[in-house]
């Protein structure tokens, strides 16, 4: 077998990945899942899960894991001591816990959205996996790190950039989500965290979109305002105040906010849309997932464009982050048919008929309701 280190970057190739993940950015890689490998499964496999880079690091386009030992996080900032080298051999020797949680990219649907430019996804962009790790405030209570006042935000960094390159990949998350529930994750789906997912040490904090979730962390800094690095105050962003597709936007701190928490969701996996099944009772199943800060209470489907809407069967995960599969059976004569699925919350919230009301410069956070089609023989 070919050595994936040695393997040319340009071609898309990733040893362990299944061959049917479809490469929409060769460098940075970028995978997408076919939904057809998510339908029915409750935790994706790791060589189902899409990936999504923004840099390729160098000896980590692999799903071989990368040894911890040797590997540090520094922690700075607004802490007391002012500086804590936290080392990978000694996150492995700590207790762990597991985190069943939705990983999604934050432009999953982007295509629905438009013309608008950035990865093409359409809905393979998110899966349902098992992160486990050390939890970030065990770090801070073993190396004894006590915050100082003023402490509003965490800003994990990632990878280094590379020499020349001015672009550190870090984000800010509130304070107070990251010390609820952030991990120091060390594994992946039960096996240690491979090196395109981030391994061997992320930063990965359940409710919240993908490019929040540090790969090959190497710092944690505690601030008191937002980072005003690219990545944080200009690309993961969305304006505060509605914008007319095709509007120009200037983003600012203050006049946007970041791709934080993943949006009420309902997607239909099941059948594949375009697939062409027999006449009478046809099962139809899918996932619907939030952030986790209040409970799923129902998907609704229509095969009449929303004139007419039952319920489906829902199951609630044990974890809240994790998402919930659903099912219903659907009485459908021959033709063509559009099914729409459409989530609620228990606080009544549910997803817009149409997801282009939160239309966005760049393309992010797409909420509509799920749709497919399918020919009815």
């Amino acid at each position: 077998m070919t050595d994936a280190s040695t393997q040319p970057v340009g071609d898309g190739w990733i040893a362990g990945k299944d061959p049917s993940l479809k490469v929409l950015s060769a460098e940075p890689l970028v995978l997408e899942t076919p939904i057809e490998l998510l339908a029915g499964q409750r935790v994706v496999p790791t060589d189902r899960l899409f990936v999504r880079n923004i840099r390729d690091l160098p000896g980590a386009r692999d799903l071989q894991p990368r040894p911890a030992a040797g590997w540090e996080v520094e922690l700075t900032g607004l802490i007391a001591p002012g500086r804590v080298i936290v080392r990978g051999e000694d996150l492995a020797g700590m207790a762990q816990v597991e985190h069943e949680m939705v990983l999604q990219c934050s432009g999953n649907g982007r295509t629905r959205f438009g013309a608008i430019p950035g990865t093409p996804w359409t809905q393979g962009g998110v899966a349902n996996v098992r992160f486990g790790g050390v939890p970030l405030s065990a770090v801070l209570e073993r190396h004894g790190v006590a915050l100082r006042p003023g402490a509003r935000y965490v800003t994990a960094v990632g990878q280094e950039p590379d020499r020349g390159q001015a672009r550190p990949i870090e984000h800010s998350l509130p304070i107070a989500d990251v010390l609820d529930r952030s991990l120091l994750a060390l594994e992946l789906n039960g096996e240690p965290l491979p090196a395109i997912h981030g391994g061997p040490v992320r930063l990965v904090t359940p409710g919240l979109f993908g490019t929040m979730q540090i790969k090959w962390l190497t710092r944690l800094r505690f601030e008191a305002e937002e980072s005003t690095s690219y990545y944080h105050a200009t690309e993961y962003r969305v304006p505060l105040q509605p914008a007319a597709p095709g509007e120009p936007f200037e983003f600012t701190l203050e006049n946007s906010r970041p791709t934080w928490r993943l949006k009420l969701l309902s997607a239909i996996l099941a059948p594949a849309p375009g697939t062409s099944v027999a006449a009478g009772h046809v099962s139809v199943s899918g996932v619907a997932y939030n952030d986790g800060s209040t409970r799923v209470d129902s998907v609704l489907i229509s095969a009449d464009h929303g004139a007419t809407w039952i319920p489906a069967m829902l199951e609630v995960p044990d974890s809240p982050f994790a998402w919930y599969p659903w099912t219903v059976a659907l009485d459908l004569a021959p033709g063509t048919h559009e099914i729409w699925s459409r989530a609620v919350d228990d606080r009544g919230q549910t997803q817009p008929l149409d997801g282009k009301v939160a239309w966005n410069p760049n393309g992010y956070e797409w909420a509509g309701v799920g749709r497919t089609t399918l020919t009815v023989r």
